[in-house]
């Protein structure tokens, strides 16, 4: 019985060192995501070293996206209020979705569906399984809105990234682009937060993908 306190207290601070290098792979994995959008960008020889930062977020990441019992226990859980979340996503992707296609001028509704929307569904889909199902739920063992704007600024600081070479810079403002950006994945990261769930995030990235890219015959160039 002396010993219980002992126990308990190297319990807790085991628990916290865990937390807190899940924490640290989280960063170091969306760093690493991060230099892998840079350099694809580029053209030649730098581009294939975007296969290094990438394969080894990839190695960091598998070992936990890949456990079946991690996925459902803990992304994609169900519950009574599941169902008001995944409605709650399907509005927002529509409405990012209708708003963007305003903004450049697009009808508000395609007219058509291309083969390349299927494509940029699945990566949308990929994103939000990376950067709210990984990034989110790692450092939201440490405090849940360090998840929430940890992994905001993870995904809006990679989507950048992939605008910053001077081949891509005459596409968009990156920083106007990034503010843009942080803001929605602050929103999705909340909306993931409360429904305790990865599928309402999922249904906003791919209600806003099946809108934006409806009509694309081939991925744009910022798709590598």
């Amino acid at each position: 019985k002396s010993y219980r306190p002992e126990k308990m207290e190297t319990s807790w601070q085991t628990t916290r060192l865990s937390r807190y290098n899940s924490a640290i792979e989280a960063i170091l994995v969306s760093i690493m995501l991060a230099l892998s959008a840079y350099l694809v960008s580029w053209s030649g020889p730098v581009k294939w070293l975007s296969v290094i930062p990438f394969t080894a977020a990839g190695l960091l990441i598998g070992r936990r996206l890949f456990n079946k019992a991690y996925n459902w226990s803990v992304l994609f859980r169900t519950n009574t209020s599941l169902l008001k979340y995944c409605v709650m996503g399907v509005l927002m992707g529509l409405a990012g979705a209708l708003y963007y296609r305003g903004n450049y001028a697009m009808p508000l509704f395609p007219v058509y569906f291309r083969g390349f929307v299927w494509i940029a569904v699945c990566i949308g889909c990929m994103e939000e399984l990376l950067f709210r199902g990984y990034v989110q739920q790692q450092l939201q063992q440490i405090n849940p809105v360090l998840g929430i704007t940890g992994s905001a600024l993870a995904h809006a600081g990679y989507k950048a990234c992939l605008f910053l070479p001077p081949a891509m810079a005459f596409i968009t403002p990156v920083w106007l682009f990034f503010t843009w950006s942080f803001g929605a994945f602050l929103l999705i990261g909340t909306l993931r937060y409360f429904s305790k769930s990865l599928w309402p995030p999922l249904l906003v990235h791919a209600v806003f993908d099946l809108l934006v890219y409806a009509q694309n015959a081939e991925a744009p160039v910022w798709v590598w």
